[in-house]
Formats: C-alpha cells, sequence, structure tokens
C-alpha cells in the first residue's frame, strides 16, 4: 500500500510503501510546541520503504530530549513540518502522522514523554508507554494480549 503526507499547500510530499514500524505518540513539551497540539504522532518507515521526497524543504534542527538530534524538515511556503530524522534511528524516516490525513491510519504502538502529557489527554491501548524517553511507565495487563495480537496481524478495533 503507497502512502502520501503532504504539507497543507501541498508542495512538500513524501511517499512511502506499506505500514510504519513504529507509531510514536510523543507527549514532549518539544513536540506540543511543534504540533500545536497536545501532543504528536510520528510513524516511523525504514529508509527501504521510502519512495519519494517531492517538492522543496528547510531543515530546522535542535537537540532531542534523549541527547542526540532531530532534523525537522518543513515546507518553506506553509511552514508544514512534514518528515524528520532522529540521529539515533539513522535508517529510519520519521513523518508526522497528521500530514497523512488518513483516518485509517495506523494507531499508535508507543507512547512516549507521559509523564508530560495533558491531563485530559488519554493514552491509548500501545505496546510501549514511557514516562520520560526510555523510562518505563505502567502498563495495563491488557497490553501483552494485544502485542501477541498485533505480532499475528490483528489490529485494534475502534
Amino acid at each position: 500500500m503507497e502512502r502520501k503526507a503532504t504539507c497543507v499547500c501541498g508542495q512538500l510530499t513524501v511517499t512511502v510503501e506499506g505500514d510504519p514500524h513504529v507509531v510514536n505518540m510523543c507527549n514532549c513539551k518539544d513536540c506540543q510546541k511543534r504540533s500545536g497540539s497536545a501532543f504528536q504522532i510520528g510513524a516511523f518507515f525504514d529508509d527501504s520503504q521510502l519512495k519519494s521526497i517531492d517538492g522543496e524543504s528547510r531543515k530546522y534542527e535542535r537537540s532531542g530530549t534523549s541527547g542526540g538530534t532531530v532534523n525537522l524538515h518543513f515546507c518553506p511556503t506553509c511552514g508544514v513540518s512534514v518528515y524528520f530524522r532522529v540521529s539515533r534511528r539513522p535508517d529510519a524516516l520519521g513523518i508526522h502522522g497528521g500530514c497523512f490525513a488518513d483516518p485509517g491510519f495506523p494507531a499508535p504502538n508507543r507512547a512516549i514523554w507521559t509523564s508530560t502529557k495533558y491531563p485530559w489527554v488519554t493514552v491509548p491501548d500501545v505496546e510501549s508507554s514511557f514516562e520520560k524517553n526510555g523510562q518505563v511507565a505502567k502498563r495495563p495487563s491488557h497490553n501483552k494480549q494485544l502485542h501477541e495480537d498485533r505480532a499475528k496481524g490483528a489490529r485494534p478495533v475502534s
């Protein structure tokens, strides 16, 4: 399945093949500010899944909370950050989930920085959850079964 992510004006487009291997719900303050929302969804694809990046982009580099760097690539016309690279994942391309504008997009399977999430945000059933970046938070006991079901190809029903 081919997936396309675009900025608001459509000038910057990223096309990938298949599903992401991680869909991350990040609640850190930097992602809250970057997205203009309570959290951001970052979908990670292997570089081998990348088909094309079309259009002009500009790069903004910032330090990540884990000590690495995050390179955000955004449209110079409308300002939307469409994709990103994280130094700690050199073989993966991160794409902001909302840029797919697809209600059928896979749900998050990982949540990080839950310690700084807005109190009204509910973290969905995920395979792993971290209070910060790498510190495991308490998870519901049914997550083990959810992980086993997803490994068999099952998806949660909405």
